[in-house]
C-alpha cells in the first residue's frame, strides 16, 4: 500500500523538471564578439565604481579615525594639567615653620606665583 503511494510521488517529483519552461537564453547560441565586448565594459564600468566607492569610504574613515584620535589625545592633555594644577593648589608649603618670624609671616601671606587672582 505505502509503495503505490511512494510510487507516484517519486514519478511527479522526478517529471517535474521535464515539465518545465525553457529559459528565454537557452537555445540561442554563443554570444556575438559585439556581446562580450559589451559585457566586459559593463563590468569594468561596475569594477572602476566599486573601487572609487572603497576609495572614498577609506577616505572617510581616515578622517574620522584622525579627528577622533586628536580629540582624544586634546582631552588627555586636559586632564593631564587639570591633574597638575590641582595638585599645586593643594600642596603644603613644608618650610613654614622654619626661619626667622618675619621671613615666617611673609611665607604664610604670600601667594603662590600661578595663582593671580584669589583668596
Amino acid at each position: 500500500m505505502k509503495i503505490k503511494l511512494i510510487a507516484p510521488l517519486f514519478a511527479v517529483v522526478l517529471a517535474s523538471p521535464v515539465l518545465a519552461d525553457k529559459p528565454e537564453w537557452a537555445g540561442k547560441g554563443k554570444p556575438t564578439a559585439e556581446q562580450k565586448a559589451a559585457h566586459r565594459s559593463a563590468m569594468e564600468a561596475i569594477e572602476g565604481l566599486d573601487e572609487e566607492l572603497e576609495e572614498e569610504t577609506k577616505a572617510v574613515k581616515d578622517k574620522s579615525k584622525n579627528k577622533n584620535k586628536a580629540n582624544k589625545e586634546r582631552t588627555e592633555k586636559v586632564k593631564g594639567l587639570e591633574k597638575q594644577k590641582q595638585k599645586k593648589l593643594n600642596q603644603e608649603q613644608k618650610e613654614l615653620d622654619k626661619g626667622s618670624e618675619k621671613g615666617r609671616e611673609s611665607r604664610e601671606n604670600r601667594k603662590k606665583w600661578w595663582q593671580f587672582w584669589g583668596d
